[in-house]
């Protein structure tokens, strides 16, 4: 139970005053943190941004405001990506995610966004409307369906087929990258309850994305031959024909085709391990946001129903400013933690400035920036069409701003509005409390 009835600041001192000692303590005050994130995210930062917007607690420091939040976001060489590395290298492999700013990043990125292009946009789209069709069309309306299953089944289903994975199956996906990001990604604390099914994961889908590559070489080159780990550290691949890729092509094939050229050359196993990132960062994330949207519009029928009306015009811009304003009130996670690898004094020039000691994890809290009244004009209101670049930090900023956000772009309103265009929804179950991921069914009915 959350204790909403006085101050946060105030629970927070007094969980460590009442420890039996110092252990007990921060244990005590992570977990009043870990609650209030995800049941009352709002009104735990507004209180934090007010009182104490840097909060040092036992295992991160949180930042709340707008401006020290871009600061660390955008301050790479400062604040960096280290406490994920460990762990993406175990459970997914050699990304370009956990590389600090230089040559090899550049190298990767280039690469990546080659094989990823946004020129791709209008064919995920078309992948997402059949994929959506195909779920919606096997779910009872009236009787009502489950809004996580559906979230979660959409983008592995899309997602797997625009990368050359469509042979996994589904469910199975959605699992497996569910247990790889708690591991990879959510385990700050490197328990081994959630590496062990990271574990498990990892090594029950890699195998299978090996063989898909090896067909897909096979049938791009028209042998039967594998290259030689010698062949791949010293030379590039045989050249590969456009003509026997797709039309258009997977990204895997696109790998596959620039190996023949030794600037754009990506080893097998790191070519798995990107193809094994972009599926594990779609999934979780894009499920929660798309559960997040329908319940938000839930509790504001008015809204709803204007919402309602923009999907079934195919209004698709119009839609989108209701999404995003949505996910700014329920936003899929509250930011994203970095190591502050120097000293380093957030808010300078402020009463609050803190020097931050090298060595801390810093939590961004993005959902509280896009609600710091400096910045946002009226942020307790829902006001469809803010300035996307002030109002919609969900995407980070900086060296990692998500790669895939523009595909997010599309696949988040454009799964939301495919239930809408049904007709208007009702909930079967209570309202979820809790704004992460989604791990109980939430039903509704759709009354056209």
């Amino acid at each position: 139970m959350v204790d909403q009835t006085h101050s946060f600041i105030a629970q927070f001192q007094e969980a460590a005053a009442q420890a039996e000692n110092p252990k007990a303590a921060a244990q005590a005050q992570m977990q009043l943190i870990g609650q209030w994130i995800a049941v009352c995210p709002l009104e735990f930062f507004s209180e934090l941004r007010e009182h104490a917007p840097i909060l040092a607690a036992p295992a991160f420091t949180l930042v709340t405001r707008y401006a020290d939040v871009q600061q660390v976001l955008t301050l790479n060489d400062i604040f960096t990506t280290d406490l994920l590395k460990h762990n993406m290298e175990q459970f997914i492999g050699n990304t370009v995610v956990e590389l600090p700013p230089s040559p090899e990043y550049e190298r990767r990125k280039s690469i990546l966004r080659l094989a990823f292009p946004m020129q791709d946009l209008e064919r995920y789209r078309q992948i997402l409307i059949e994929e959506a069709a195909l779920l919606l069309k096997r779910v009872d309306l009236q009787t009502g369906f489950d809004v996580t299953d559906y979230a979660k089944k959409l983008p592995a289903a899309a997602m797997s087929r625009y990368l050359g994975l469509g042979e996994l199956p589904v469910d199975q996906v959605v699992q497996w990258m569910h247990d790889i990001n708690e591991g990879a990604v959510r385990n700050l604390a490197n328990l081994p309850r959630l590496n062990e099914p990271a574990a498990a994961a990892s090594a029950a889908v890699k195998p299978l994305i090996r063989d898909i590559l090896e067909r897909t070489r096979k049938r791009m080159k028209g042998q039967n031959s594998t290259p030689s780990f010698w062949q791949r550290l010293f030379k590039p691949q045989p050249a590969i024909a456009p003509s026997s890729l797709s039309d258009p092509p997977t990204v895997l094939e696109r790998y596959l085709h620039m190996q023949s050229v030794a600037s754009t050359f990506t080893a097998d196993e790191d070519i798995i391990s990107s193809l094994l990132f972009m599926l594990s960062a779609c999934i979780d994330l894009t499920a929660t946001a798309i559960t997040n949207v329908v319940v938000e519009l839930l509790h504001r029928p008015n809204i709803l129903q204007e919402a309602i009306a923009a999907a079934q015009n195919n209004k698709d811009t119009e839609l989108a400013g209701y999404i995003w304003e949505a996910l700014r009130f329920r936003q899929p996670s509250p930011g994203v933690i970095n190591t502050c690898v120097q000293d380093y004094t957030l808010g300078k020039g402020t009463p609050y400035a803190q020097t931050i000691p090298a060595g801390t994890q810093v939590m961004a809290c993005s959902i509280s920036a896009m609600h710091d009244p400096s910045v946002i004009d009226q942020p307790t209101e829902f006001i469809v069409g803010r300035p996307a670049h002030l109002a919609y930090t969900f995407f980070e900023a900086g060296l990692h701003t998500c790669h895939g956000k523009y595909f997010s772009q599309v696949q988040i309103p454009l799964a939301v509005q495919q239930i809408l265009k049904l007709g208007t929804p009702s909930p079967i179950d209570p309202l979820p409390k809790l704004q992460g991921y989604p791990t109980q069914p939430f039903r509704i009915r759709v009354a056209s």
